[in-house]
């Protein structure tokens, strides 16, 4: 394999939000990719589209956007375009980029759930390789797009990003999800609320709730202050365990685990080739079966051990070197991407390889 590479990383780098965002996963990956000695140029295309508009008009800048990507991978002689979510990246742009550059490889990466328009299903015919943050679709996926790889990838948490900050622990649990009062995390999240008021717990919640979001470092602050924290996502069911989910996780799970704090999670199918129970990760059947273990971990102090464990586990497995490493093992067809945990949730044309 090639030592070094000239990637482009086409990204939501969120530069209008002034370091809010400085542990997104844009800047993990591009971090692991320099760390294993390739060069990255970054490209927000947001912040450019936005940046390019007439008169302030939406989506007018798209043109000059997707026109100045082009330019930046002739100009570089880019060997790897690197693809996050490019919603604003037209499936003509991609073609383009492989007639100017035929030998260049385009893969992207994805960690949301895949809700998507059929432009976006489009564009993957144009992929080497699709890298999902959730193992569910990947074969069935697979199936309809011959010339790609499928391929799960772990949420990256690493040390460089998500750290310990020696603070001391003044709150019990944290609790933070987007859910917009509309969804089943608001559900679990009135219950949490009401067991911890009943227990005397000391809960902090954001953005759910009515509760505020919390950004930047002052994220990193909260959990710092907390003793366990609570990861539970759209795709969970509230009174039993989602047995079609499979390694499918958040980014909020992985910064958790990597700020070394007792995690805790649904059950998820495949979570424990990664992260063993009551060891590095505390594992819950439903909101029932979570308070009764919060309470006990609370009460003999077993938080601390966990989050230890589950911070070096963390780091171990799931840190930006290692994981990019991997990308670019699949991408190359190098046998050294079946030598991680996840290995066997790679597919072409329905089929594991």
């Amino acid at each position: 394999m090639q030592k070094h590479y000239k990637i482009v990383h086409c990204g939501i780098f969120n530069e209008r939000d002034n370091g809010n965002f400085f542990y997104g996963l844009e800047r993990k990956i591009s971090h692991g990719l320099i760390q294993n000695g390739h060069f990255v140029y970054d490209f927000s295309y947001r912040d450019v589209e936005r940046n390019s508009r007439f008169f302030g008009i939406k989506d007018s800048g798209l043109k000059r956007m997707n026109e100045k990507l082009i330019n930046i991978c002739k100009n570089i002689k880019a060997d790897i375009l690197f693809l996050a979510k490019a919603e604003k990246i037209d499936k003509e742009t991609l073609l383009k980029i492989k007639k100017i550059l035929p030998n260049i490889k385009i893969v992207q990466w994805y960690v949301d759930h895949l809700q998507e328009n059929d432009a976006f299903f489009d564009k993957l015919n144009c992929m080497d390789v699709f890298y999902y943050a959730n193992a569910k679709d990947l074969k069935n996926l697979s199936k309809k797009y011959d010339n790609t790889i499928f391929s799960f990838f772990p949420n990256i948490s690493d040390p460089a990003f998500d750290k310990s900050i020696n603070l001391d622990k003044t709150n019990d649990v944290i609790y933070i999800a987007r859910d917009y009062n509309e969804d089943v995390r608001t559900k679990f999240a009135v219950l949490l609320k009401d067991f911890c008021d009943k227990e005397n717990i000391n809960l902090k919640v954001y953005a759910s709730l009515d509760n505020p979001a919390i950004f930047g470092n002052d994220f990193h602050e909260a959990i710092s202050k907390t003793k366990i924290a609570i990861n539970f996502n759209r795709d969970d069911n509230l009174e039993s365990i989602n047995k079609e989910k499979l390694l499918g996780s958040s980014d909020r799970m992985a910064q958790f685990l990597g700020c070394g704090i007792c995690t805790f999670s649904p059950r998820i199918n495949g979570f424990e080739k990664l992260y063993e129970d009551n060891k590095e990760i505390v594992y819950f059947d439903n909101p029932e079966d979570c308070f009764k273990k919060l309470k006990s971990y609370l009460e003999n102090n077993k938080f601390e051990t966990i989050a230890k464990n589950g911070q070096e586990k963390t780091f171990e497995i799931a840190n930006a070197k290692r994981v990019t490493k991997f990308m670019l093992e699949l991408l190359f067809n190098d046998n050294s991407a079946n030598e991680y945990e996840w290995s066997e949730y790679k597919f072409k044309k329905g089929n594991k390889i």
